[in-house]
Parts: C-alpha cells; sequence; structure tokens
C-alpha cells in the first residue's frame, strides 16, 4: 500500500528527510550536515543514492506515493528546475543550479516528485496546522541561514510569471556596499541573515558561545543594528500586502532571548499607520526540527487526490 510521503528539507545548513502519513506523523526522520548530498560527481545522481538508500534502510519502498523537497532556492514556474542556491555548500558540478531535478528523479523512484522553495513547504506546515487556508493574506519570513519568504493569498501561494516570486531575501538595501552570496549588491541577506549574525560572532563576540549572543549583546549597537536590518524587509512586505496574519519562523528567531519585541518595535516604526502597521495578527511558526519535512508532504497531498 502506497500510504507514505517522503518529505525533504534541505537547507543551507541542514538536510532533513522523514516518511509522512496521511495523518501528518512522521516516522524515519533523520537529519544530516547539508554537505551529505555535496562532492563529487553529479549531484541530482548523489541525492537519488541517498533517497535510495534512506528507503532500503527503512524498508519502505513499496509504500512510497511521492516525493517531495524543499530547497533554498526559487524554482521554476513549472516547478521542474531549481534556480540557484547560493546558501548550499559548493559543489563539484555546481550542485542544483539551473537543473531540472524532477524529471531524473521521478525516472528513478517511479512516483510523482513535487519540488518548491523551503519556505514554501515551512509555510504550508503552519497553513495546515493553524488552519489558514481561506483565511486572507498570510506572510512567512523565516531569518535562517538566509531570509525566507512566501506569501498566501486565501487559498494558493503566491509564485508569479517565473516562478520566483516573494524573494525577500535579495530585494536591495539603498545605498549598500555589501556583496550577497548571490552575487548581487545590496541584497537584504547581506544584512539580515543567519550567515550576517555568524559573522558578527565570529569578528566580536567569539570568545563566548554563539547562542548567547542576543543573552549577552542584545543592546549592542551591532546587534541593534542587524534587528533593525531584519525589520526592513518585514515591514515592507507588511506594507505592501497589508497581511491578516504574519507567521514569522527561522534559527534566528529561535535563539535563546531573541529580542523579539525590538524587532516588533522597528516592524511598527516602519510600517504605515494606523493600517497596516498597528492591525496583523503575529503567529509564531513551529520550531520542530521537521516542520518542512511535514509540511511538503502536506503540499503533495493537495495534489494527489486519491492519495
Amino acid at each position: 500500500m502506497k500510504n507514505l510521503i517522503i518529505g525533504i528539507d534541505i537547507g543551507g545548513t541542514n538536510f532533513r528527510i522523514g516518511a509522512v502519513n496521511r495523518s501528518g506523523e512522521i516516522c524515519c526522520f533523520e537529519k544530516s550536515p547539508s554537505s551529505v548530498i555535496c562532492g563529487a560527481g553529479s549531484t541530482i545522481d548523489r541525492l537519488a543514492s541517498y533517497i535510495a538508500s534512506y528507503l532500503a534502510q527503512n524498508n519502505i519502498q513499496e509504500r512510497i506515493a511521492a516525493i517531495t523537497i524543499g530547497f533554498p532556492s526559487p524554482v521554476s514556474k513549472d516547478k521542474k528546475v531549481v534556480y540557484n542556491c547560493p546558501n548550499l555548500p559548493q559543489c563539484e558540478d555546481g550542485g542544483f543550479d539551473g537543473k531540472d531535478v524532477v524529471t531524473p528523479l521521478e525516472a528513478a523512484f517511479g512516483v510523482p516528485v513535487f519540488i518548491e522553495k523551503d519556505a514554501v513547504f515551512l509555510l504550508q506546515y503552519d497553513i495546515t496546522r493553524q488552519n489558514l487556508k481561506n483565511k486572507g493574506y498570510t506572510l512567512g519570513i523565516y531569518y535562517g541561514t538566509g531570509l525566507g519568504n512566501m506569501v498566501y493569498l486565501g487559498d494558493r501561494f503566491l509564485d508569479g510569471k517565473h516562478g520566483v516570486a516573494c524573494d525577500l531575501g535579495h530585494i536591495p538595501f539603498y545605498l549598500s556596499d555589501r556583496y550577497c552570496t548571490c552575487g548581487n549588491r545590496g541584497c537584504v541577506e547581506a544584512y539580515a541573515s543567519g550567515h550576517v549574525l555568524y559573522s558578527l560572532w565570529e569578528e566580536h563576540f567569539s570568545t563566548e558561545n554563539f547562542r548567547d549572543i542576543f543573552i549577552l549583546h542584545r543592546d549592542h549597537d551591532l546587534i541593534r543594528n542587524f534587528i533593525e536590518a531584519m525589520a526592513i524587509p518585514f515591514a515592507s512586505e507588511v506594507n505592501i500586502f497589508d497581511p491578516d496574519q504574519v507567521v514569522i519562523g527561522g534559527g534566528v528567531v529561535e535563539m535563546p532571548e531573541f529580542p523579539m519585541d525590538m524587532l516588533l518595535g522597528y516592524v511598527h516604526e516602519f510600517a504605515r499607520k494606523p493600517y497596516p502597521g498597528d492591525d496583523f495578527t503575529l503567529l509564531r511558526a513551529s520550531n520542530a526540527v521537521d516542520i518542512g519535512v511535514i509540511g511538503g508532504a502536506y503540499y503533495a497531498m493537495e495534489r494527489l487526490p486519491n492519495f
């Protein structure tokens, strides 16, 4: 009986995989460094080999109805090609950038393969678990290694002409002199992302534990500037969409003593008032390690009517 969906969440730091049943329950969950799929030879072949080994190890080859993969990258409108993953470890063959991932994996496993940028599956999790479908406009903002973002308009995700809408981490800051990992000058991710925070720690606070940075230094000018940079794209998207709710998550905001009050104070300062700045609901994303995996399975379930 084909009663499981394999969910894969490939982040800038971690690779996660699990098998999800019709009730959204997960089994056989594994978490590894994202580097496990990078190295010599074809990255797609390495991913296929990893999936095949995972299925065999857990003896679930015959139970798979679909595979879903979230990438730290926009994907094409037809949901086959990964555009570019600047935050993934470098691979010998250029990784997934510009490649049709779906066709070879569907041929290898004989089941539908659904790909999206990772923020879609993160937000899908909360759309499903918090019952937000047909509840107006929902923004998902995720401060992780990079800055993930997606907008849900009532009952669908906004993807745009080429499939690359809502790439909030790559809107430009005015008069910026920093270059982003994507190659452009001035992107938000060059100011407000986990890898920027880590660089601040390395340069200024490395004698202490990285995870204590907000506990020990929340009022330091460098940290306040970082939080203000986080707030600018948040407030900008609030001003554009006038959302009913904003789901916020990611590893940065889950760090101990993250100054959410400071972030929201800056958002309120920058958002237009009275509306939308004074009237949107803030929801915290789940901090479970498997939400991208389960969210991907929920996404597939909506596209597999007979599952």
